[in-house]
């Protein structure tokens, strides 16, 4: 986000009597289990919704709003190998090479339209999930350190998916929030295996949706009505 853009909020918080606002630069994420009978998905958004909450999530203070800029849609992989449980990717699409029939069943996640409203106000309306759909050739290539390709490959892969949002979102903690994605057909989770340099393999588990939304936090700028 520019600095234009930064002066420009901050000041149309000293308008509305927040002038002690502190705007940090921020992000949040949020997921929200693959279900198979399942074909809309309403992400929690607020860090009093625990019930819900995984501890990849990061979600908004109910005392703050977060101003989103540019926001990315993915198919979340739990690695499955004994000993590396825990650790989480981001896919930016369905990898059919690595298991056809399996993974055809999370495709349609690239088919579906994403819609987010404050206090039952439509702000973004049919954004389609396909703009996040990114296949580069060298996702898949076995990685070897100092190599141009995997270089390439991995900076690629941490821009990948994300688009901005302009004009920009305000989610508020004193506002009702709703992120809701509508796809076509259900979802299925599947598992993908994946082959290193030395013949091994491991496993990721897609079993989660999930969106990333990166921007500025403001601390202390949500107002609750009386």
């Amino acid at each position: 986000m520019s600095r234009i853009n930064y002066a420009n909020i901050m000041a149309k918080y000293k308008t509305v009597g927040k002038g002690a606002v502190r705007l940090t630069q921020s992000s949040l994420y949020l997921t929200k289990p693959i279900v198979s009978t399942q074909t809309t998905y309403t992400f929690d958004i607020l860090e009093t919704q625990t019930a819900t909450q995984q501890a990849d999530e990061i979600r908004l203070n109910l005392n703050d709003e977060f101003i989103c800029s540019t926001l990315g849609l993915y198919l979340e992989g739990d690695l499955q190998n004994p000993g590396n449980t825990g650790i989480k990717r981001l896919f930016t699409y369905a990898p059919i090479e690595l298991n056809g029939t399996g993974v055809s069943s999370v495709q349609n996640f690239y088919n579906g339209a994403l819609q987010i409203s404050i206090n039952n106000i439509v702000f973004l309306d049919k954004w389609d999930s396909r703009k996040h759909e990114f296949v580069p050739q060298t996702q898949f290539q076995n990685f070897v350190a100092g190599t141009s390709t995997s270089t390439q490959a991995q900076q690629q892969m941490s821009k990948a998916g994300m688009f901005p949002v302009e004009p920009t979102i305000t989610l508020s903690g004193a506002k009702k929030n709703s992120i809701v994605l509508q796809l076509p057909t259900a979802l299925t989770s599947t598992n993908v295996a994946v082959t290193d340099d030395a013949g091994g393999t491991y496993t990721y588990r897609i079993q989660r949706v999930a969106i990333l939304m990166r921007g500025l936090n403001a601390q202390n700028g949500a107002t609750f009505q009386s």
